[in-house]
């Protein structure tokens, strides 16, 4: 499986063009050659395609505001474009949603035209879990509630494997669960500290790898996003680093 840099990890040393440059510049070094745009600054997709070519990054998934993707579906339809990215993914569902089978199926139909526009030109929209997408109702997860009331032509999962193994599924299993329906894949562990559960670079934590991978492998999954939302005063950029050695070092590939 193909692995790329998840951008939300490194969003601090994205927020503009000069910052973006660097970035680019220590994610080629590292090894990596696809990229997820998330939660970059306000930087014109044109500077940031040009960016990305010039280090040998290629576009693979966004995270797009989702009032944006709402109410500004061309404009979305037309910057993916330039970026030359056909995934577009929302990070979370809109708080006004969440809670109920109702308010997630609210949710689905009001953006179920613009995922038809999406899919008219060629893209699809990807819906990222978290966990309180594993909450029940009528005694099924939300998750498996989205899954099965969207049509796969237009949507995907871009499965979580923290935030699934934290809603108390497994994440090898949901993989396979949710197999045809995962273009990208977002690798994240975690580790004790005390406590206090925490965020850690992929191998460095306890979540078991070779099951993830190999479900991966099995429901065809082609590439996964490597993701660190904190990581604790340490580089994010050497964190990514070490993910990518643990990663390689199980047969994943940049």
């Amino acid at each position: 499986m193909k692995i790329g840099a998840q951008g939300y990890t490194v969003r601090s040393f994205a927020q503009n063009e000069r910052d973006l440059r660097e970035t680019a510049r220590k994610l080629k070094e590292i090894g990596f050659r696809t990229l997820q745009v998330s939660a970059f600054g306000p930087m014109d997709p044109k500077v940031i395609r040009e960016i990305c070519d010039e280090n040998g990054l290629s576009i693979t998934v966004t995270h797009t505001d989702p009032k944006r993707i709402l109410e500004d579906t061309e404009g979305v339809i037309r910057d993916h474009g330039v970026l030359g990215c056909r995934h577009v993914g929302i990070g979370m569902m809109p708080e006004k949603y969440r809670g109920s089978l109702e308010g997630m199926r609210a949710f689905l139909s009001e953006y179920d035209e613009a995922a038809k526009r999406l899919a008219d030109a060629g893209m699809k929209l990807h819906y990222h879990n978290h966990a309180f997408e594993y909450e029940k109702f009528g005694g099924k997860c939300l998750i498996d509630w989205m899954r099965d009331e969207t049509d796969p032509e237009r949507w995907g999962f871009i499965l979580d494997v923290y935030w699934t193994q934290y809603g108390g599924r497994d994440p090898a299993e949901e993989i396979l669960n949710f197999a045809g329906r995962i273009d990208v894949l977002h690798l994240k562990d975690a580790k004790m500290a005390g406590f206090e559960r925490r965020f850690a670079a992929v191998g460095d934590g306890n979540l078991s790898l070779a099951p993830i991978l190999e479900a991966a492998s099995d429901a065809g999954v082609p590439c996964a996003m490597i993701e660190q939302d904190d990581c604790y005063g340490k580089d994010p950029f050497d964190e990514l680093a070490l993910s990518a050695k643990n990663l390689l070092a199980l047969g994943c590939v940049f």
